[in-house]
Formats: structure tokens, C-alpha cells, sequence
């Protein structure tokens, strides 16, 4: 059994946000698919299986299995195309926690049609400001994450999150933005989901989920492109489109790992 690691949000090896994808030919036992996400240790390992009109597809962080995940999304549908289960002119449709979900080839890039996730005007709660150890100008809650922007997109790099302090929060995901200040971009941000075993996420396309409404608001406009500022950094277009947002991103394969009989034999 092969997992194919691929760098999501990224054209180039060791940036983007790194998933495992493992192609199965059936449904998996869960406690199997999170000890083997446990073992990968990446933000997410996803796992996926044909069935009518598509593939199943499952996500697990080291720690939990979530509800959406883009990068691992994005890296799912990168490998069906490079393996030659689909072609490339194919779209490759998941069934998910979160319903149907689609990524379509679009030259170099991949666009994925994912749920809109708006938020509320909120107070900023004490742990949100104590765990990110700066106090935000505006603040939302999508009811699964919080969104929290800041004056400028120096004050986001800067943030040193008290993960311990955030994981208190209900929702425990933040994400932190604000205007770039960069002509190539038109916000950034940063992702911390402690709560769910990853303290800073590399580049997260669920975010955007969030992101996209909450910037068409702000700005009164539909499309742009932005940047997540981790350390190993990553680029998303970002549509809003009614209650979907098309989220584009690249993609590249960096390993290949494959699971001797002992580990895989645990598979159902």
C-alpha cells in the first residue's frame, strides 16, 4: 500500500501545506486511519475509495477526524490525475462530512468548489485575545472557527500564540488576518487549530471558506488572491460565489511512502 505526500498551495517541493493521501479499495477502520495519520504526523491524511459517482473521502489530523480539509482536498484530486485513475480533462468528485465536493484541472492549477463559511460580528473573547497575544480590530464566528482581523499584515506575522490559551476557545480554530500590503496579494492570514492536534496549519483552504465572505464583505469584491504567511507559506485564489467559494491552488508530489504488510494488514 502506497501514500503519495504531496505539497498542497505550492509549485515547488518543502512549501504549501503537506498531506498524505492513501488510495484505498474500500471503506477503512477508522482506528486504523487515525493511528496512520498519527504516524504520518502531517496536518491531515486523507483517505479516499471509489463509490458511486466518485470517491468517499476522509480526513484525519495526528489528533481527530475533521469535517473539511482543502489542502488534503486539493492533494486528493492531484493525485487521481498524476496516477492515471482520472484524466485530466475528468472531474473528481468527493463525498465527504461535508457533502459533495469537486476539484476540476485548470492548466497548472486546481479549482475546488467548497461551502461558504460566514460568520457574525462577535466580541473577542479573553482567550482569543490572551492566546494570540494581540488584540484584533474586527472579529466574526463562523460557529466552527473564529476570525479575528488585525490593523496591518506585519501585526499577523508577529503573532507568538499561547496554543494552551486557545485551545480553551469554543470554536478552538482561529484564523488571523489582514490587507497584505503586498500588490500580489490581496489579504493574508494565519490558522492555528490547536484543538484539533495542529497548532499553526501551513496553508488552509477551509480557512478560506471564512475568508472568502469575510473579505466580499469588507471589500465589496468577489475574487482574489491570497497568502498564507506560516512558515512554509502558500498562495490560494479565493471565488466567492453565492453560498460556494472555488478555492484554486497548485500542487506537487514530494515522496511516495509505502506501508509494509504488518502496518496495511490492519487496513479493515
Amino acid at each position: 500500500m502506497i501514500l503519495h505526500v504531496v505539497d498542497a498551495f505550492t509549485d515547488r517541493p518543502f512549501a504549501g501545506n503537506p498531506a498524505a493521501i492513501c488510495l484505498l479499495p474500500g471503506p477503512a477502520d477508522p482506528t486504523w486511519m487515525q493511528g496512520l495519520a498519527r504516524e504520518m504526523n502531517l496536518s491531515e491524511t486523507a483517505y479516499l475509495h471509489p463509490i458511486e459517482c466518485g470517491f468517499a473521502l476522509r480526513w484525519f489530523t495526528p489528533a481527530v477526524e475533521v469535517k473539511l480539509c482543502g489542502h488534503a482536498t486539493l492533494a486528493a484530486a492531484h493525485v487521481l490525475w498524476e496516477t492515471g485513475v482520472l484524466s485530466t480533462q475528468e472531474i473528481a468528485r468527493f463525498h465527504t462530512l461535508s457533502g459533495w465536493l469537486t476539484c476540476r484541472k485548470d492548466g497548472a492549477w486546481i479549482e475546488m468548489d467548497f461551502p461558504a463559511l460566514p460568520g457574525r460580528a462577535a466580541e473577542a473573547p479573553e482567550d482569543l485575545i490572551a492566546g494570540l497575544g494581540a488584540s484584533p480590530t474586527l472579529v466574526e464566528n463562523t460557529g466552527c472557527r473564529w476570525v479575528a482581523e488585525f490593523a496591518t499584515a506585519d501585526e499577523v506575522r508577529a503573532l507568538t500564540p499561547d496554543f494552551a490559551r486557545l485551545k480553551r476557545l469554543k470554536p478552538g480554530r482561529v484564523v488571523a488576518t489582514a490587507l497584505s500590503g503586498d500588490a500580489r496579494y490581496d489579504f493574508i492570514s494565519r490558522f492555528f487549530a490547536p484543538d484539533a492536534g495542529v497548532n499553526e496549519d501551513p496553508v488552509t483552504g477551509s480557512g478560506h471558506c471564512a475568508l472568502g465572505p469575510y473579505w466580499r464583505a469588507r471589500l465589496g469584491r468577489d475574487e482574489f488572491t491570497a497568502y498564507q504567511a506560516s512558515e512554509r507559506g502558500g498562495v490560494v485564489r479565493v471565488t466567492v460565489s453565492g453560498d460556494r467559494v472555488l478555492l484554486g491552488g497548485q500542487a506537487v508530489t514530494v515522496s511516495r511512502v509505502e506501508l509494509t504488510p504488518a502496518a496495511a494488514d490492519t487496513v479493515r
